[in-house]
């Protein structure tokens, strides 16, 4: 006749680590344990792997120096300020500029597309797309924005890229 406990009673056969007897129950823990440590070991390594191959490559891309500077007429506009741009790539034919607010957690301003004249500037207003200038939401509060420049062949492959961030503080003083 079976009891109620006799799925919890020791087995003679099967001992834990330091020698004590355990039950089926206990086992099968320890074998889901050991299988649950082994499943975050590969879980962990796919995804070292993975967001390493997630990349967009351009660190290993020749870097522009980005510079430029804010005025008040950037805000919320679509033109972009003059960008000034050292290191450029040979053969590059056009370039993308984005803009991010980096104090909204990476608020995406657009991006648009400037042709390379040769000079290493970018004009005021010479990007076209759906770039929308610096908007911090309140006056008087400084938001920092960062500018990205990728620099494009005739292929349309990257070539190049560069990053300045600039603060940009609204004033609503005339």
């Amino acid at each position: 006749m079976r009891t109620l406990c006799e799925g919890v009673r020791p087995l003679a056969d099967e001992t834990t680590g330091n020698g004590s007897a355990t039950t089926k129950d206990d086992l099968k823990a320890e074998r889901r344990k050991k299988m649950v440590k082994a499943f975050r070991g590969i879980l962990i390594a796919l995804l070292a792997f993975g967001l390493g191959a997630c990349s967009d490559g351009s660190e290993n891309l020749p870097r522009m120096d980005v510079d430029f500077e804010w005025q008040q007429i950037d805000k919320g506009a679509q033109d972009n300020p003059e960008i000034r741009l050292t290191g450029v790539p040979p053969g590059t034919t056009r370039f993308l500029v984005s803009l991010v607010d980096l104090n909204l957690e990476g608020f995406d301003h657009g991006s648009g597309f400037a042709d390379n004249d040769g000079t290493g500037i970018i004009a005021r207003g010479a990007v076209k797309g759906s770039y929308n200038g610096p908007d911090p939401p309140f006056p008087s509060v400084k938001h920092t924005y960062e500018i990205t420049v990728k620099a494009y062949d005739a292929n349309g492959r990257v070539i190049g890229i560069g990053r300045n961030a600039r603060q940009f503080l609204y004033s609503d003083e005339r």
